[in-house]
């Protein structure tokens, strides 16, 4: 959900960057970001958030650069390893065991689908608090999940008729 062709590009995706300034300059102020999951850990650990060119400029010469050096799953691990995913847990262990009670292997499809979805706004997206909000945001990570044909009708149906989680595991 937070960078749909990750797989794809060398750390910088020009179609999504470009896709996020079309939709921003229309709105007249920032309503989507264009920043890859390279990106956004280059951003988390080594150039932080100040808004200027210079820094996102920065920002994607440390992407292709890291984009050099690590695999995809490396990067991919050590960005889930660094993202909030609300009420208090850093990192996809602490969100998989506070969410579920479980190690990240062990999770299902629709708790990883809801593990992802929070990334974006894990306040907005909380399961505990916001139920309604949290069971369509997921519903909408494997409707994207389907139509990248990562899942197929069945799972996705099956998935999406499961209840939401509603409070954290003990």
């Amino acid at each position: 959900i937070e960078d749909r062709r990750f797989f794809e590009h060398n750390g910088i995706d020009i179609e999504g960057t470009a896709r996020a300034a079309v939709a921003n300059i229309r709105a007249g102020e920032i309503v989507e970001g264009g920043s890859t999951i390279t990106q956004q850990l280059v951003k988390k650990l080594y150039v932080g958030d100040e808004q200027t060119i210079g820094r996102k400029i920065r920002e994607a010469y440390l992407a292709w650069k890291l984009e050099q050096r690590l695999s995809k799953d490396r990067i991919l691990t050590r960005y889930l390893n660094t993202v909030y995913f609300g009420n208090g847990a850093y990192g996809i262990k602490a969100a998989s065991e506070a969410y579920f009670g479980k190690q990240p292997l062990e999770v299902t499809l629709p708790e990883a689908a809801l593990l992802a979805g929070l990334i974006a706004a894990p306040v907005d997206y909380d399961p505990v608090r916001h139920p309604g909000r949290s069971e369509r945001r997921r519903n909408h990570v494997l409707s994207l999940m389907l139509g990248l044909g990562m899942i197929d009708q069945a799972e996705f149906d099956e998935a999406t008729a499961l209840p939401i989680v509603r409070r954290l595991a003990p």
